[in-house]
């Protein structure tokens, strides 16, 4: 789910990925231009993460930093863990309980958990604000489900963080609405590439 809100001179893009969404005919997906277009520059590399020490958010942040870092040919995008959320240009929190630790059973695992990236943009296209990146998890699922859904959905929530700010209409990308892969696809990596390499008309957060 993608909403734009208003609140006098600033626009909050709100990414919430836990629903199901119907797949379109579009042959490949960008950047959405409703929203503008946004990449980190290369004098802000790396981008600084902060995971909440809380369960296993700071492994599930590093693992998907690095599979991200992976889809790009010559090193576009490069984030690095902080340990000071002050520091941060995202921060990744649970959204309300820590998962525990436990092996990940992938059957039944697709809506276990969901997420919502939030970036807080001002009337000049000026990203106000760090990144925000919040993990929940679904009632009613097992914690083995909850474990699987998370590595996915922590991967695809970083993806919008990087400026992917719409969904995929394939099934099988990590950019799809509810995600069934912990990493990249060809055409998430392609999507990326040809983001990184567009002319970005949102600026990031001031340090």
């Amino acid at each position: 789910m993608k909403r734009l809100l208003a609140a006098a001179a600033v626009v909050g893009i709100v990414l919430g990925c836990s629903e199901i969404t119907t797949p379109s005919r579009t042959p490949r997906y960008l950047s959405d231009v409703g929203t503008g277009v946004f990449h980190w520059p290369a004098n802000r590399l790396p981008v600084r993460y902060y995971a909440t020490p809380q369960g296993t958010m700071t492994t599930l942040v590093g693992n998907g930093l690095s599979a991200w870092e992976r889809a790009f040919l010559y090193g576009e995008f490069t984030g690095v863990l902080v340990a000071d959320s002050n520091d941060a240009d995202v921060i990744v929190v649970w959204q309300d309980s820590v998962p525990p630790d436990v092996p990940p059973d992938t059957a039944g695992a697709l809506g276990a958990c969901g997420g919502v990236t939030t970036i807080v943009v001002d009337s000049t296209n000026v990203i106000t604000e760090p990144i925000h990146v919040e993990i929940s998890v679904t009632a009613g699922r097992t914690v083995a489900q909850v474990a699987a859904c998370v590595r996915r959905v922590a991967a695809h929530e970083l993806g919008h963080t990087l400026g992917i700010f719409t969904h995929s209409p394939a099934t099988g990308d990590l950019m799809y609405g509810t995600p069934a892969v912990q990493a990249p696809t060809a055409r998430d990596r392609a999507t990326v590439e040809v983001l990184y390499h567009s002319t970005p008309t949102i600026s990031p957060p001031p340090r």
